[in-house]
């Protein structure tokens, strides 16, 4: 298991490089029309003949049939009822990234159908995640007559419940994993109900929004572009979300980006500019990932989601540039109370990671940044990480975990601890009380002592090819013009990662404002290679003469050149 500091200064990270088998002649008999190092990535991915290569890199990918989902019909029925008897709608959503898009999507979209809609999108701090008793008795004292979640509700049986109980007719659209029974909505649209059959059990919760939808749409004879003017939303909670980018959601993705580079959508056009995006036309999923998505998930986790609602639907450019800017000022400050908390949380005498599970709780950390920290510590040690604060007596939580630890179905097992809790394989929210803490602590710490081989455990940089700079110097663009095919890339369908070894370090500096990245001049032969590594500043003293780097080809923003963006570094092997 890694230990914090010396052990990173000595190999200069902790992850086991995971090297590509070699492509086998009769793939590459099939794959001739491609260079080496793109036949060795199309092999890693499993394409070992043209056709499904050529469907891969090229082919525009198909969105499948929303009514493959079994309550499909029973919402657009009362969807329609409501919108011909002017029966006031709420879309009811989260707070992150996905569940925004996803209420923008539907709010937008019932309103082109004539429904009369509001959003609503509970307040991190005062409400928590998903349905709470509070808000289904206000909004039915508000005269709402049909609620529909987006990215909510699986779990949330006694609050469905109690809305039925008040005339309201509840639709839940929620791509999280059911509990042990389904809440008594009219219509439950969730591709992980035991009975349902839809292909791609990864959607987002956008996309489910977005089947809905396409099925209200087809039902009144919409054009296919009309339908297809959200996939710019899709895209954005796709993305930021981080469902696997395959099948159906790759296409999302991929189509959803053709139509951000529209640049039609005046807030996103905003926030695009406050990213430092030159256009519209530049985003990438990695931009989505990196830039936007967080800049959206600011809003709800330092002041309201509802910021991101607006900016997302305005029509109005002055709005936009307003909103925008605000977005990301709150994302400047949710940068620096995340890296404070993470200080606090490395530091804290209580966490015992020979038990397996990273567990910290601190009044100090702000109730919105909690997942940032789990995640940071979850990445730096390859631990499940669980970061909470105090809220009114509770202990609210956020989750991180590794691919070998299901963390909600470790917090299923201890559901008699819990307020509330849910999520996914590998992210989770939850609500305890004080005096159970420390039995949860112990009895999450004795399921992944039990159900984990940690002797086998280790972080892992999965590589894709071997370039040596002398061999492929004068081809890069083209090279790079060839990997642009696999976009987007992301959870699933990973960067191509590629490796050369026995670099020379010619040059190096800190960079940034708190030195953290390190600037390099790296030399292969007779080629010298510009060079950026993240996040690695505190091994310059300790780097080597020579270095093996994995990393991803870039355009430098500056200059325009080629430059290396190391993703990982170790001293040179033999």
């Amino acid at each position: 298991m890694p230990e914090p500091n010396n052990a990173k200064k000595l190999s200069y990270s902790n992850k086991e490089w995971m090297l590509p088998k070699p492509v086998p002649p009769a793939v590459k008999d099939a794959l001739q029309e491609y260079p080496a190092l793109i036949q060795q990535i199309l092999y890693n991915r499993g394409y070992e003949d043209a056709a499904s290569a050529e469907q891969f890199l090229h082919d525009e990918g198909e969105i499948l049939d929303p009514y493959l989902l079994s309550d499909i019909p029973k919402a657009v029925e009362r969807i329609e009822q409501a919108i011909q008897t002017h029966q006031k709608m709420v879309v009811y959503g989260d707070f992150d990234v996905d569940g925004i898009t996803g209420t923008a999507l539907l709010t937008q979209a019932l309103l082109e159908l004539g429904a009369e809609v509001q959003p609503y999108i509970p307040d991190r701090f005062a409400e928590g995640y998903g349905l709470n008793m509070d808000a289904m008795r206000n909004l039915a004292e508000l005269g709402t007559q049909v609620l529909v979640t987006v990215d909510c509700g699986i779990r949330s049986s006694e609050e469905v419940r109690l809305a039925q109980e008040l005339r309201m007719d509840v639709i839940l659209t929620d791509h999280h994993l059911p509990g042990e029974s389904t809440p008594p909505a009219i219509a439950v649209i969730c591709q992980k109900k035991d009975d349902e059959i839809y292909p791609n059990f990864h959607i987002a919760g956008v996309g489910l929004a977005y089947k809905l939808v396409m099925a209200l749409f087809q039902r009144v004879e919409k054009s296919r572009e009309d339908i297809e003017k959200y996939l710019d939303l899709v895209a954005l909670g796709t993305v930021a979300d981080v469902v696997p980018l395959v099948g159906e959601n790759r296409t999302f993705v991929k189509k959803g980006l053709e139509k951000i580079h529209e640049g039609k959508r005046p807030g996103l056009r905003a926030l695009i500019a406050e990213s430092g995006i030159a256009s519209p036309a530049e985003v990438s999923a990695e931009h989505i990932g990196f830039r936007i998505g967080p800049r959206l998930n600011a809003a709800g986790r330092l002041d309201s989601a509802m910021l991101a609602w607006k900016l997302l639907t305005t029509s109005d450019a002055d709005e936009a540039m307003v909103l925008a800017a605000t977005l990301n000022n709150l994302n400047v400050e949710r940068r620096g109370e995340t890296e404070s908390a993470y200080a606090i949380a490395i530091r804290d005498p209580n966490i015992q990671r020979e038990k397996r599970i990273i567990f910290t709780v601190n009044p100090e950390f702000h109730e919105g940044i909690v997942g940032l920290v789990a995640s940071k510590l979850c990445d730096e040690y390859y631990l499940p990480a669980i970061v909470g604060t105090n809220h009114n007596g509770l202990i609210r939580a956020s989750c991180r975990s590794i691919p070998e630890f299901h963390i909600t179905q470790a917090l299923d097992r201890c559901a008699d601890l819990l307020v509330q809790y849910g999520g996914h394989s590998m992210a989770a929210g939850l609500t305890v009380e004080k005096e159970n803490l420390e039995a949860l602590k112990e009895n999450l710490s004795q399921i992944a002592l039990e159900t984990v081989d940690w002797e086998s455990v280790t972080s892992k940089a999965w590589l894709d090819g071997e370039v040596q700079g002398t061999d492929v110097n004068g081809k890069i663009p083209n090279i790079m013009r060839a990997l642009e095919a696999f976009e987007p890339t992301g959870e699933g369908n990973r960067k191509p990662l590629l490796f050369m070894r026995g670099l020379k370090v010619e040059e190096k500096r800190q960079v940034g404002t708190a030195k953290n990245h390190l600037k390099l001049k790296l030399r292969d032969g007779y080629v010298l290679w510009d060079a950026i590594a993240f996040r690695m500043g505190d091994v310059y003293d300790f780097l080597d003469s020579y270095v093996d780097v994995a990393f991803h080809y870039a355009v430098n923003d500056f200059n325009g050149g080629i430059q290396l963006v190391v993703r990982d570094m170790r001293p040179a092997s033999d």
